[in-house]
C-alpha cells in the first residue's frame, strides 16, 4: 500500500476511492432516475402534462407537492450532475440526503424494499461528510484559493 500523503493530507488510494464513490453513485442515481424524472419534471412545469410523482408525493403529506416533486427531480437530476463532478458537493449531496431520507420512509413504510433508497442514502450522506476528495472541482478551488491566498499574504506582498 502507498502510504505517502498527497498535498491535501489524505492518501491518494482516499482521493481515488471518493472519486469512484462520487461517479458511481451520481451516474446511477442521474441514469436510472434522474434524468427521466428531470424530463417528467420540465413537462409538468412548461406543459402542464399530468405527473403521477406529484400524486404520491400529495399521498405522504407534503404541502404544495408539485414544489416538492419538483424538487426531488432536481435533487436527481441536477444534484448528482453537481456530486458527479464534484462542484457544491456538500449542497449537492445534502439534497440527495433529504431526497433519499423521504424515498426510505416510502419505501419502508409500504412494506417494499428499501435496499436501493438504502444504499443511494448511504453514498450520499458519506460524500456529505467527506466531502468530494482531491480530484473535483471542490478541490481545484479549493487548492486555487489556498494558492491565491499564500501570494496575498506572502512577506514579498506585505513589502510592496
Amino acid at each position: 500500500m502507498n502510504d505517502r500523503r498527497s498535498e491535501g493530507g489524505t492518501l491518494p488510494a482516499a482521493d481515488c476511492g471518493l472519486l469512484l464513490l462520487r461517479v458511481g453513485v451520481a451516474g446511477l442515481m442521474l441514469v436510472l432516475h434522474g434524468w427521466a424524472r428531470f424530463f417528467r419534471a420540465s413537462d409538468y412545469l412548461v406543459f402542464g402534462t399530468a405527473w403521477p410523482f406529484v400524486d404520491l408525493v400529495a399521498g405522504l403529506g407534503f404541502p404544495f407537492p408539485g414544489a416538492f416533486a419538483v424538487m426531488s427531480a432536481l435533487s436527481e437530476s441536477v444534484g448528482a450532475v453537481l456530486v458527479a463532478m464534484g462542484w457544491l458537493t456538500r449542497w449537492a449531496a445534502l439534497a440527495l440526503v433529504i431526497d433519499m431520507s423521504v424515498a426510505l420512509f416510502n419505501e419502508g413504510s409500504k412494506g417494499d424494499p428499501i435496499e436501493l433508497p438504502a444504499l443511494y442514502l448511504v453514498g450520499a450522506l458519506t460524500l456529505m461528510i467527506t466531502g468530494p476528495g482531491r480530484f473535483a472541482f471542490d478541490g481545484w478551488q479549493r487548492t486555487e484559493r489556498r494558492a491565491t491566498m499564500s501570494k496575498v499574504h506572502s512577506p514579498k506582498a506585505a513589502s510592496i
